[in-house]
């Protein structure tokens, strides 16, 4: 049976683990960004912000990508960035053997992946709870930079996870 779009008009809610309201282990979290909403915790008398974010139509992806520069990202930089390996140690070592023109692609290639993530943010976010204003605008105030990263990436996280899941595992 065929699969078909699932509809991008619903939104939903979700909270960032970086938040300090809120009290998770790793395996928490990591159930949380994989859509088990059971698993936020938060701290007793503590109110952690909530974004509000919506699926992305394919339509919507294609745009992202093409904005980022999918037509012209480095290929040889994505075959880099798919071969580095897991271990941080291992992959510092593999990144400093690499030529100059390997670790230029490389490079290029991660700004396209970081520009895919803050246009799929971008497009994703409807609003910030309690907030009044641009909501990309507030979530690159976001202090410490760390805080920032993370919570663009959750969000990213989050989108892609709803934007490819049929209505039934929204």
């Amino acid at each position: 049976m065929l699969k078909f779009s699932t509809t991008t008009t619903i939104e939903i809610k979700i909270a960032v683990s970086c938040d300090p309201a809120l009290d998770m282990t790793p395996a928490e979290i990591s159930a949380y960004l994989q859509g088990d909403f059971d698993s936020l915790k938060i701290k007793q008398d503590q109110a952690p912000t909530y974004f509000f974010i919506k699926p992305l139509s394919p339509a919507d992806r294609e745009e992202i990508e093409i904005k980022a520069g999918a037509y012209t990202r480095s290929e040889l930089g994505r075959m880099i960035y798919l071969d580095q390996p897991d271990d941080q140690k291992a992959r510092a070592y593999w990144h400093d053997a690499l030529s100059d023109q390997e670790k230029n692609a490389f490079a290029q290639y991660q700004s396209y992946l970081n520009r895919v993530y803050a246009e799929t943010a971008k497009k994703a976010l409807v609003k910030i709870e309690g907030f009044e204003g641009n909501a990309w605008d507030a979530i690159q105030s976001i202090k410490p930079d760390a805080h920032r990263i993370l919570t663009i990436a959750e969000i990213v996280a989050h989108t892609q996870r709803l934007s490819l899941l049929g209505d039934s595992g929204k």
